[in-house]
Order: C-alpha cells, then sequence, then structure tokens
C-alpha cells in the first residue's frame, strides 16, 4: 500500500515536473527570446540614432561653413555691381587717409569679361594704340604751338588691362577712374593701400601721377600736393556661388 502511494506521488511529482518543463520551453522561453531580440534591437536603434544625430551635427557644421565661405565670397565678388558700396569705401578711404577725392568716372557697367572692352597691355595692338594715341597728343600740341588752335578735348573712359583669359569669363567687370589729391607721397600711398585692403576684388590697373615741377619743389610756397588717376577694376558675379 505504501509502495502504490510512493509511486503516486512521484509519478504526480514527474507529471508537475514535467509541466513545468513544458511551460518554461514552451512559454517562457520564446518570451525570453523574444525580450532579448526586442533589447537587441533597441539597442540597435539607439546606435542609429546616435550616428544620425553625429551625422545631422556634421551637416550642420558643414552647413555653416558653407554659408560663411559664401559670405566671404560675395564680399569679394558681389552679385550685383554695387556701385554705391564702391563710392561709400573711397569716401571712407579719403575721411581715412585725409586725401580729397575729386572725381569718379565709371565704365563696362553689367559687361562680362568676354564682352568688355579690355586690352591686353603686353600685346602688339596696344602697343599701336598708345603710340597713335602719343601721336596725337604730339600732334595737337604741334598745332597749338604753330597756329594757336586748341585741340579737341575727348573724354576717355577707363578700360581695363589685363588679358580676357586670365579670369573667368562669367564674370561681370567695372571699371573706374579716380582722381585723388594728396598732401604729400605718404597719404597717396596710403590711399592706395587702403584700396587694396577693400573686402571686394579691387584691382589696380594703373596710376598716373602729376609730378611737382622741379622749380616749384625750391620755391617756399610752392604748391607741394600731389595729384594721381588711379585706375580700378572691380568684379561681380550674377549667378550662384
Amino acid at each position: 500500500m505504501k509502495s502504490s502511494k510512493n509511486s503516486t506521488i512521484l509519478l504526480l511529482t514527474a507529471l508537475i515536473a514535467t509541466i513545468i518543463f513544458a511551460l518554461y520551453y514552451y512559454i517562457l522561453t520564446p518570451k525570453l527570446e523574444e525580450v532579448d531580440a526586442k533589447e537587441s534591437s533597441i539597442s540597435s536603434l539607439q546606435q542609429e540614432i546616435s550616428t544620425i544625430q553625429e551625422q545631422i551635427a556634421l551637416i550642420e557644421k558643414n552647413r555653416k561653413s558653407n554659408s560663411a565661405s559664401n559670405l566671404t565670397l560675395r564680399k569679394k565678388v558681389p552679385q550685383t555691381r554695387a556701385i554705391d558700396e564702391v563710392i561709400r569705401n573711397i569716401e571712407e578711404i579719403e575721411a581715412v587717409t585725409g586725401t580729397r577725392v575729386e572725381a569718379m568716372d565709371f565704365n563696362n557697367y553689367d559687361s562680362l569679361v568676354m564682352d568688355s572692352t579690355m586690352t591686353d597691355p603686353n600685346s602688339i595692338n596696344s602697343e599701336e594704340q598708345a603710340d597713335t594715341q602719343q601721336s596725337a597728343t604730339e600732334a595737337d600740341e604741334l598745332a597749338v604751338a604753330n597756329n594757336g588752335e586748341t585741340p579737341e578735348v575727348k573724354d576717355k573712359l577707363p578700360t581695363a588691362t589685363f588679358t580676357k583669359d586670365s579670369i573667368p569669363k562669367e564674370l561681370k567687370l567695372v571699371t573706374f577712374n579716380i582722381d585723388v589729391v594728396a598732401l604729400d607721397n605718404e597719404a597717396m600711398v596710403e590711399f592706395i593701400k587702403e584700396i587694396e585692403k577693400i573686402d571686394r576684388v579691387m584691382k589696380i590697373d594703373a596710376i598716373d601721377f602729376e609730378a611737382t615741377g622741379e622749380e616749384a619743389k625750391f620755391q617756399e610756397d610752392a604748391d607741394t600736393t600731389i595729384n594721381a588717376t588711379i585706375q580700378v577694376t572691380t568684379f561681380y558675379f550674377e549667378g550662384q556661388q
């Protein structure tokens, strides 16, 4: 009787153990595996989020850098001719250096480099043109000396003096002359240096000084001011940079 009772207890114990094992194996184990899979997925997702955040930060940094670069480029080569800004810059330089700007003459408005009236200072044609102009000037002076005639004065607009192949053809340019008076050489040199310091690209094409005569240098009350005509070319680009 006791043996039968013990066998029953053992069978019940084995049955309960089997049921518990079955529950663990068929129900709990899949759930635990599912939890592990979700935790792994969450970890992977967090890594992806971290990577995306780093990429966003890098893109934002590059965007700010590109924006700063574009701003710097636009200062050097603006999108419009911005003549008012050029005049304002020259007025500021005039005040800083103590010089006096008597006139500014502009040329080549809205002119592309490929269509502009530029001359190559090293070309044969430029030399011939210079010789022709010099001959015309000498002829006018001779007419004044012989006949008392007054030669015809022709306004000469400023023309850029460099090769078209040396700069991008898509750029547009503005060439202008500045008639400036300075008290001495130092003030004139400072005026020229300040032009070169302007953020916008300013190419000084030519400087024509009107020197004080030798006799005037030794006169006590002689006018020692220096007159000069400075030719400058600047650029702008209407497209997107």
